[in-house]
């Protein structure tokens, strides 16, 4: 592994057909080797465009929020996450060789996907006060429910963010997917 930087190892397991349980110990095992000391959270995700399943690996972020028919579907997409990278999640000297599970879903058509870190819901305001995550939830929901685009919903919710903080002082990664079918053929 020396010598391999992380970036490179994730896409080269993925560019070997490597699976989602697998890309994530060969990210922890070169995070481990470049950057002992460190911690690093992650979500690994992949949608099959065609069958909507949904299918990720969650490394220490807050679950994914399932967005259906302008509303937050609760606690639809928690499960239990792994621990952060750069702790050992997988192979390596002293830990055990086990993969972290890959969780799946299967989404309707219109579904939508956020994904966030705790930068977002933890962003203050000059008072002190939390973004949080009810925050978070209203405005992507007001934002579908006015028939946003998933863009636009995004857009709003950035610019919701940084109103309340006037600036970050950690990571705040958003990612809103929504699927439809992608219509074959006949």
């Amino acid at each position: 592994m020396r010598g391999t930087r992380p970036s490179l190892s994730c896409r080269s397991t993925r560019r070997t057909d490597g699976t989602l349980a697998d890309i994530a110990p060969v990210v922890d095992q070169a995070l481990r080797c470049w950057v002992p000391d460190r911690l690093l959270t992650a979500v690994f995700a992949d949608l099959d465009p065609v069958t909507g399943e949904l299918a990720w690996v969650n490394c220490g972020h807050p679950p994914p929020l399932l967005i259906r028919r302008q509303r937050v579907v609760v606690s639809a997409l928690a499960r239990h996450p792994n621990l952060p990278l750069g702790l050992g999640l997988g192979p390596g000297p002293g830990h055990p060789n086990s993969a972290p599970p890959v969780e799946r879903f299967q989404l309707e058509p219109g579904d939508r996907i956020l994904i966030h870190t705790d930068g977002v819901t933890e962003a203050r305001s000059p008072a002190g006060g939390f973004f949080g995550e009810d925050r978070l939830v209203d405005t992507v929901v007001r934002a579908t429910a006015a028939g946003e685009p998933a863009p636009e919903a995004l857009r709003r919710l950035s610019r919701d963010i940084l109103d309340h903080s006037g600036h970050l002082t950690d990571d705040a990664t958003i990612l809103l997917a929504e699927w439809h079918p992608l219509r074959t053929p006949d």
